[in-house]
Formats: C-alpha cells, sequence, structure tokens
C-alpha cells in the first residue's frame, strides 16, 4: 500500500481546527477564571513569552490532532476523548471557582482546566492513546480499509 500526503486542503482544515480548539479553550479559561487568559498571562520576560507561545501551539495541536487522524485514518475517537476531557476539565473547573466565588476564597493551584492550559501534552497523550486503540481495534476486526479515501 503506497502512501498518500495530505492534500493542502485537509492541512488547512486541520489547522483551522487546532486554531479553533485553541481560541476556544483560551477564551473558556478566562470565562472559568473570571477574567481575561491574556489579562493574567502578559509574559513580563523572555522565557515566561516562550512558556506561553508554547503552550498555545501545544493547544493548536491538540486540536488539530483528531482532525488529522479523521481525515488521515477515519478514527472518531480522538474527537470523543478530547471532547469528554474538555468538558470534564472546564466544568469542574467552573463548580470549584463558583463554589470559590460564593465563599469568599481565593482559589490556588492547578486545576482541571490546567489540562488545556500549561498540561496540554497530559490531553494529548490521551488523545493519541485513544486514536491507537481504535486504530488496533479496528485494524483488527473490521474488514473496511482505515485509510481515508483521497481528497
Amino acid at each position: 500500500m503506497e502512501r498518500r500526503e495530505l492534500s493542502r486542503r485537509t492541512i488547512a482544515l486541520c489547522l483551522a481546527g487546532g486554531v479553533g480548539h485553541a481560541l476556544f479553550a483560551l477564551w473558556l479559561i478566562g470565562f472559568v477564571r473570571e477574567g481575561s487568559f491574556w489579562g493574567t498571562n502578559t509574559p513580563e520576560s523572555p522565557s515566561g513569552a516562550a512558556f506561553l507561545s508554547v503552550t498555545i501551539l501545544g493547544l493548536v495541536l491538540l486540536g488539530g490532532v483528531p482532525f488529522v487522524l479523521f481525515f488521515r485514518y477515519r478514527l472518531l475517537s480522538p474527537f470523543v476523548a478530547l471532547f469528554t476531557l474538555f468538558t470534564w476539565a472546564f466544568y469542574g473547573s467552573y463548580q470549584h471557582f463558583e463554589e470559590a466565588r460564593a465563599t469568599g476564597a481565593t482559589p490556588i493551584g492547578l486545576y482541571a482546566d490546567s489540562l488545556f492550559g500549561i498540561l496540554w501534552f497530559v490531553p494529548l497523550a490521551i488523545v493519541l492513546l485513544v486514536g491507537l486503540v481504535e486504530y488496533l481495534v479496528r485494524s483488527r476486526f473490521d474488514s473496511r480499509p482505515l485509510e481515508a479515501p483521497s481528497d
């Protein structure tokens, strides 16, 4: 079987999905924590700017990987895994911050929404692992080819 490259259109769709995911995640981080993401994460040093850049690029990568796996191998479970992690993380953090605001406490520390900020590589590993499991199961038990039709 010959290996096909992704078309420019497919790469653009994957990149758009990744950028959309990153923007939505950054907006939700600000919404959950009641402030702008940019207001609380403005880098004051070159290392801070590098750290912020890696975080944003990681979020784009995290959002784009499920699209690549879908267009290349027709895998759907990475989308389900990302949606589940995303919903759990932000809803759980929202509840925690609302409870803290209601009691007047100041929430300090890492919360579940940090998985879509500085810890973006954790959900990326989970999404890739879930995609690998689906690929292995489908290649073993499904007679249809896993290669997506050429676009």
